[in-house]
């Protein structure tokens, strides 16, 4: 017996206590015959017929006053799609008690007789028929059932992001969640399939039973590494799907915050996967808005990731407030803290990292006015060659934790060779002061260590020597010349620019593209136009605030290059000249090389400072010429590759490692590093190409990740030149540690993943689109049934609104009833005194 039926019975059996009271408090009127008093007899007989119906109301209404209690206190429920249909069988239900209301007061003040019989039968008529319409409805639509549910395979999707962790004193999201999901557990019935599915990779699997479910939620964490919310709900509602449980539902846990639920809104997978068979309850939860302040730091910028030894470094970023901003005004004190370099750390001591002391270096205030950003610029003290890692901390804690640090790493390399060759002693001059800037080109802490030639001189130098060389305005005999083709397939960086000296070629190079021909543009020429912003090369210049204004420096001559694929030779168009589809700047690859090369081509001469380049274009010779200087210094760092290894990343993007450029660097620092000659190189890659894979050499690194946790052993092929690392689930400082190597990278969380903002909460439930979606704000409104036939509505409001007024109609009707009763025994008791007094 279900929990409504013996509330219903025990109901009806508090409703038979007014009928036992009825018949007991029951008396006989006493008869007084007066013949001499007819009058009074009548009157009598008048009042006796009126407390007749009055008595009969009162009694059911004392009937119906309990019955509506006991059908409050069952709780009932009803099924969506019947809702209309009972609204309108309680309609006619109360359109028949009216009818008797009228029937009664017709009978009690003594209308005719049909008029008494036709508003009984209309009231008969009206309630039998509610009664019998109730009753087909009941027995053959979707039976009303109470709130306790069968089992139910249940999944808790708790949106464990980055803004889970806010805390402050009146709100612990965290905490709230987890009291949420373990409330949720707590009143299913035992026989449920309940999951818990976090934003995690972990896969999507039902618990053991309640027990476990409650451990499952306990060790859940604020993650900053998160899978997105849409995936998770698929997973757990395809989860559900494959129960043999009829009720299923699906239960989201989340703070609604924009940068988790835009990409849902946007993405319709959703929604379609909710109108599957069989379908399921989806309950969205909302935690609400973000009561408080947060303080953050965004991304931050340096100036060199790889700047000169003894030279200083300045880091600059925008720190902020969001959320209920005092518009008095706060202060924010950023500081810049940086590791000690030592080669010994980090290292396992006691079962735990021991890592370098961090000390400050530089600290910086602002004042903010309300909600916004500033920014902050701080200055990394001289450094010497080697792997450097640094951190921006504000001071003070907030809201949320995860913001208020910002990682950064800066590897100072030794100066890398390049060598510039030119007929031109000027031009020579500025392109190798441009790549040195700020220091002098004979500096010996600059970055590049310069060195010019004529090319009277190119046959004999040794190219091996320099990490990248540039051909200024070079003849077709130095570009053919076998010593640069063998310096490229060895993966050397090379930069061309076309200019007078060059010569229409009728065939195709296997190392170059054809010349085709040489134009001049009319006044007032032509511009660069980048292709490829996202190129290495260019991707710095494409993050400048307003754009590079390319168009303020014109180009009045330059070369048309065949850019058609060719044998061998493949070339990626990055650039090209307005109005035209002849490139301006091109990568230049080889199948026969080696290694991976850097082989540049500028079609236009660089940087036309000579005589006979002077006409050609205005890239160093116009008003203010930065984005030709910025240009060429990102060419000698993409043809060094010392921008190769930058060490910052995102947390769950992969990070490389290049072995030769650290090995460099180790060495550098002072770590002996093991060499060997080419030929033993190759002799022994032969050997160990020829082996099983289970037997081939390894090499061992040691990676030490932020926190507690140990380090983690990577182990890589010994030819490889390069080795991925996936597994950066934090933000912070990673080290990295081997044979002859000591360096590192840092992490940090997107910017976006920390902001307040949250989304509609109405587009978002719009967009799902399905009538199985549910959002709440309130714990009690969360459907735990998951049954699918229908949604339930609750009679619990309605039914104690009910009884309340029969409850208060019994209380109007009881008093005049009693009032009357006592009026009418004191005229009675008075006309017998007067009746007695006249015998």
């Amino acid at each position: 017996m279900t929990f409504l039926n013996a509330t219903l019975m025990l109901g009806l059996a508090a409703a038979a206590v007014p009928i036992v009271l009825h018949f007991l408090s029951r008396r006989e009127p006493k008869k007084v015959v007066f013949p001499s008093l007819r009058f009074l007899t009548q009157h009598y007989e008048t009042n006796r017929s009126r407390l007749k119906i009055r008595r009969w109301w009162l009694l059911a209404l004392r009937i119906a006053a309990i019955a509506a209690v006991a059908f409050a206190l069952a709780r009932p429920v009803i099924h969506q799609s019947l809702s209309l249909t009972w609204v309108t069988i309680g309609l006619v239900a109360a359109a028949g008690l009216g009818m008797l209301v009228l029937a009664g007061i017709a009978i009690a003040r003594g209308f005719s007789p049909p008029l008494r019989y036709a508003l009984t039968s209309i009231a008969v008529l009206t309630l039998l028929s509610a009664i019998v319409w109730g009753g087909v409805t009941y027995a053959t639509g979707p039976r009303p059932t109470t709130d306790s549910a069968s089992p139910v395979a249940m999944a808790i999707v708790i949106d464990n992001s980055a803004t889970a962790s806010w805390q402050t004193n009146s709100d612990d999201r965290m905490q709230r969640i987890e009291s949420l999901a373990e409330w949720i557990v707590a009143r299913v019935p035992r026989s449920s399939r309940i999951a818990v599915i976090d934003r995690s990779t972990s896969p999507a699997s039902f618990a053991l039973d309640s027990a476990s479910a409650l451990s499952q939620i306990e060790q859940i964490e604020p993650l900053s590494v998160t899978q997105p919310i849409t995936s998770r709900i698929a997973a757990a509602i395809g989860l559900v799907q494959s129960s043999d449980l009829a009720a299923r539902a699906v239960i989201v846990i989340s703070d609604l915050s924009e940068s988790t639920w835009q990409q849902a809104i946007d993405d319709a997978s959703t929604r379609q996967l909710l109108e599957t068979e069989p379908t399921v309850n989806l309950t969205l939860v909302d935690l609400g808005d973000f009561a408080g302040t947060n303080r953050f730091v965004s991304s931050l910028q340096v100036s060199d990731l790889t700047p000169p030894a003894a030279t200083p470094v300045s880091v600059s970023a925008r720190v902020g407030i969001a959320g209920d901003v005092n518009e008095n005004g706060q202060s924010i004190t950023a500081e810049l803290e940086m590791y000690d370099t030592n080669p010994a750390l980090p290292v396992i001591r006691d079962g735990k990292i021991q890592r370098p002391e961090l000390r400050s270096v530089d600290r910086t205030s602002v004042r903010l006015s309300g909600s916004g950003t500033a920014e902050v610029l701080l200055t990394v003290p001289p450094m010497q060659v080697g792997t450097h890692h640094g951190q921006i901390r504000l001071i003070g804690d907030d809201s949320i934790a995860l913001d208020n640090v910002r990682y950064f790493s800066i590897e100072v390399l030794p100066s890398s060779p390049v060598l510039i060759v030119s007929d031109s002693e000027e031009e020579a001059r500025v392109l190798g002061q441009s790549i040195t800037a700020p220091l002098a080109i004979d500096d010996p802490n600059a970055e590049y260590r310069v060195e010019s030639i004529r090319y009277q001189d190119f046959a004999v130098v040794r190219l091996a020597d320099f990490d990248a060389v540039m051909l200024l305005d070079p003849p077709n005999r130095a570009l053919q010349d076998p010593q640069l083709a063998q310096y490229i397939g060895r993966g050397g960086g090379v930069f061309v620019s076309l200019g007078p000296a060059a010569e229409t070629t009728s065939e195709a190079s296997p190392t170059w593209p054809k010349l085709v021909r040489r134009w001049r543009v009319p006044e007032p020429g032509t511009f660069l136009q980048p292709l490829n912003q996202s190129h290495p090369l260019l991707a710095p210049l494409s993050n400048i605030a307003g754009g590079v204004p390319w168009n303020q420096f014109r180009i009045a001559q330059y070369w048309q290059v065949e850019t058609r694929t060719q044998d061998k030779v493949k070339l990626r168009r990055l650039a090209q000249f307005a109005g035209t589809e002849h490139a301006s700047i091109v990568e230049v690859a080889n199948e026969d090389a080696e290694t991976s090369r850097r082989v540049v081509m500028m079609t236009t001469p660089l940087p036309a400072l000579a005589n006979a380049t002077r006409r050609w274009n205005e890239l160093f010779s116009g008003t203010d010429a930065w984005p030709a200087f910025l240009l060429v210094r990102e060419l000698a760092d993409y043809l060094t590759e010392r921008s190769a290894g930058l060490r910052d990343t995102l947390v769950g993007q992969p990070h490389t490692i290049t072995l030769t450029s650290s090995d460099a660097s180790a060495a550098a620092s002072g770590i002996p590093v093991v060499t060997a000659s080419s030929s033993t190189k190759e002799a022994d890659s032969q050997t160990a190409a020829a082996k099983p894979a289970g037997e081939r050499l390894t090499r061992r690194y040691q990676l030490y990740p932020p926190g507690d946790t140990s380090s983690i052993p990577i182990d890589i092929d010994i030819d490889s030149q390069r080795f991925t690392m996936t597994n950066i689930n934090s933000p912070g400082t990673y080290w990295v540690r081997g044979p002859g190597l000591n360096t590192g990278f840092s992490a940090n969380i997107a910017d976006n993943a920390t902001r307040l903002a949250r989304i509609d909460p109405e587009s978002l439930v719009n967009s799902l689109g399905s009538e199985h979606v549910q959002l709440v704000t309130d714990r009690e409104e969360i459907d735990l049934r998951g049954d699918q036939d229908s949604q339930r509505v609750s009679l619990h409001s309605p039914a104690m609104l009910l009884a309340l007024v029969v409850f208060l109609l019994e209380q109007i009707l009881g008093n005049r009833f009693y009032r009357k009763r006592d009026s009418a025994r004191s005229s009675t008791k008075q006309a017998s005194t007067a009746a007695g007094a006249t015998a």
